[in-house]
């Protein structure tokens, strides 16, 4: 069994991006918007920070009350839009329920939309455009995928999950890649089926090892890609809404992270899978500085 180590896929990407920054002009940079004061979006944050500042990238960070008027969250990523020092600009979700997030990311200007979340990103992505932005959860797959030689071109693929979030632009992205892609969903009557049949098993559903081997071929060719991360405690279970891992102090609190797919149920039974944490995570935090990275290189000159 291969693991899929995403810190390691990480560590040797940034090596890449730290050189690219070096030629720029003036480094990129990342603005963030905080609504709220949510622990775990702060250790996302924090996360997106020091890995900006490993490869040389600025990270500013716009922290707002959770009782902030929309139209003033608007006001700023206009501000934001329109300060041409700025490459990218996310809206770090989740935010207050009260507000519309729709209404709130695509006030950002597409060509600054870092995370692939804009209408207008989200219609590129669905003609087939190479220039559309990838979100980055969608991309980190892609890149973990690519990194450790696991083909996709030609190969059946199920994917499990269907939010605008992750799920569908997994999907959409392996398809572009050549991938015989099948999404699935709660609805789905014969996912056990198709999972059995496909090549790469990508879960992104928000289900605590919910893929055990009766999903899983036994003849150790299958490859999974493990999307979920859930904080288990000894309360209960809560899906996390980012994939960027949380730090130490979690685990001290008595948080324990696990995935959709039963690690120890199907390890034995793979060619490859991912580990959680330690998977999407970290490719997730990569893939938003090499979207941040390519959209920042039209906005300047070497």
């Amino acid at each position: 069994m291969m693991l899929l180590d995403g810190k390691a896929a990480q560590d040797a990407i940034k090596q890449k991006l730290a050189k690219e920054v070096q030629k720029r002009t003036r480094p990129p940079v990342l603005a963030i918007i905080q609504i709220g004061d949510r622990a775990e979006s702060n250790a996302y944050i924090e996360r997106k920070k020091k890995f900006g500042e490993t490869i040389g990238v600025t990270v500013s960070v716009l922290r707002l009350q959770d009782d902030v008027a929309e139209s003033v969250i608007e006001g700023h990523i206009q501000r934001l839009n329109q300060e041409i020092e700025v490459d990218g600009i996310l809206l770090q979700l989740p935010i207050p329920k009260e507000l519309d997030r729709t209404r709130l990311i695509d006030g950002i200007l597409p060509a600054k939309d870092v995370d692939g979340l804009t209408s207008t990103q989200i219609a590129s992505r669905g003609r087939g455009e190479l220039r559309a932005v990838i979100p980055a959860t969608a991309r980190g797959v892609l890149e973990l995928l690519t990194f450790y030689n696991i083909p996709i071109s030609g190969k059946k693929i199920a994917v499990l999950g269907r939010s605008a979030l992750v799920g569908t632009p997994t999907a959409d992205v392996l398809r572009q890649n050549g991938g015989l892609v099948t999404v699935c969903h709660s609805k789905t009557p014969n996912t056990q089926e198709i999972s059995l049949e496909s090549d790469i098993i990508v879960v992104a559903i928000g289900r605590p090892k919910f893929l055990t081997h009766k999903y899983v071929r036994s003849d150790g060719t299958q490859t999974i890609v493990d999307v979920g991360i859930n904080a288990v405690t000894e309360t209960g279970e809560e899906r996390l809404e980012d994939q960027v891992l949380l730090n130490s102090s979690d685990k001290a609190q008595g948080n324990k992270l696990v995935g959709d797919v039963d690690f120890e149920d199907v390890q034995s039974i793979v060619h490859s899978i991912s580990p959680v944490p330690g998977g999407v995570g970290p490719m997730t935090v990569t893939a938003l500085f090499e979207n941040l990275l390519e959209i920042s290189k039209k906005h300047q000159e070497y």
